[in-house]
């Protein structure tokens, strides 16, 4: 499936740039010519509306035949959503009697599951629109939230105030990239600066690197004093195919592999939806959401070490396990 509908536009735009073409040939003067292309312009917004309504009929037609075809791998992926969901309610619940972690460990463990949601929302809606390339991009981000909330686990109370603190050190590095003007910019910058170099000193050198926040824990587990996004992932020591992390990768990227994901077996480009890898995109969304989900509790539980907290952990792995498994499966098995 192509998922190109725009015949129509295409058919318009040829009408539109020869009917231009011999209007142009009778303007001799500039304004002339600039006024041949205004009216043109405007004779062709008219056909928009109709055109559009048209591709959205279309694209409507097309994720219904998806979601017939997926509906096993699409009802998994929301569960587990859902069940990722429920279990930060259940952990921020007022009612449970049990005394929250200590606030850097709350904050920083509820911050990562929630974006993992928010994320994994986001690869939902690519991957039930047929546009996994997209998807596998949020993917990589994903993955990412999977190891920072692996090597949270491993860590401590300090490690998860230094992850949350460590946002100061980007802010100061790459101030533009937060403050839309240099007027934000100045009336923070003392503040922001201060507290760059506040922290630097209490957590040292290596905290001003770009995963410095993991760098005590990084000593103490491998011996590397400034890690990398690899040396997280050896701490972390999560399984993961390395192919899933590359191909997500090349979504990311303009390069020229990255490009031959808009190349169809057939051969030709293709730039609207597909079925290609919608299944196993729902499952390694399902995995990681999964993992994330069972780091946070575990965070939760070494400082509360309660049964109610093991088994829920238990519980969300053997359901991952489940729903990823449906995730492959013809969807007529599973109706």
């Amino acid at each position: 499936m192509s998922g190109d509908p725009y015949d129509g536009y295409l058919q318009s735009l040829e009408e539109l740039v020869s009917v231009t073409r011999g209007r142009l040939f009778l303007a001799s003067e500039d304004d002339a010519i600039a006024d041949v292309i205004s009216d043109s312009v405007d004779e062709f917004e008219s056909e928009l509306w109709e055109l559009a309504a048209n591709s959205w009929r279309s694209r409507q037609a097309i994720e219904q035949d998806l979601e017939s075809s997926y509906r096993a791998a699409f009802r998994a992926a929301d569960s587990m959503l859902a069940i990722s969901y429920a279990i930060g309610q259940l952990l921020r619940s007022d009612e449970r009697g049990k005394p929250p972690p200590p606030e850097p460990v709350r904050y920083a463990a509820l911050m990562v599951l929630t974006r993992s949601i928010s994320v994994g929302h986001e690869i939902y809606a690519m991957t039930r629109a047929g546009f996994t390339s997209g998807a596998r991009a949020r993917w990589r981000t994903l993955y990412e939230l999977c190891v920072v909330a692996a090597v949270l686990r491993h860590g401590n109370r300090g490690t998860a105030a230094r992850f949350i603190n460590h946002r100061w050190i980007l802010i100061a590095k790459r101030p533009r990239d937060y403050y839309q003007s240099d007027a934000e910019w100045e009336e923070s910058q003392r503040s922001v600066e201060s507290k760059a170099k506040s922290l630097t000193r209490r957590y040292g050198p290596a905290y001003k690197t770009t995963y410095g926040w993991a760098a005590e824990l990084s000593r103490r587990k491998i011996g590397v004093d400034k890690p990398q996004f690899w040396h997280l992932e050896r701490i972390a020591e999560l399984n993961w195919p390395k192919h899933y992390w590359t191909y997500a990768n090349h979504s990311v990227h303009a390069d020229s592999l990255g490009g031959l994901l808009a190349v169809d077996h057939d051969g030709k480009m293709h730039s609207g939806m597909r079925r290609e890898a919608i299944g196993i995109t729902c499952a390694i969304t399902v995995k990681a959401l999964a993992e994330i989900a069972v780091s946070v509790v575990q965070m939760w539980d070494r400082h509360e070490r309660s049964e109610e907290l093991r088994i829920l952990g238990a519980l969300c792995t053997e359901l991952s396990m489940t729903l990823q498994h449906d995730c492959l499966m013809p969807s007529s098995f599973t109706d």
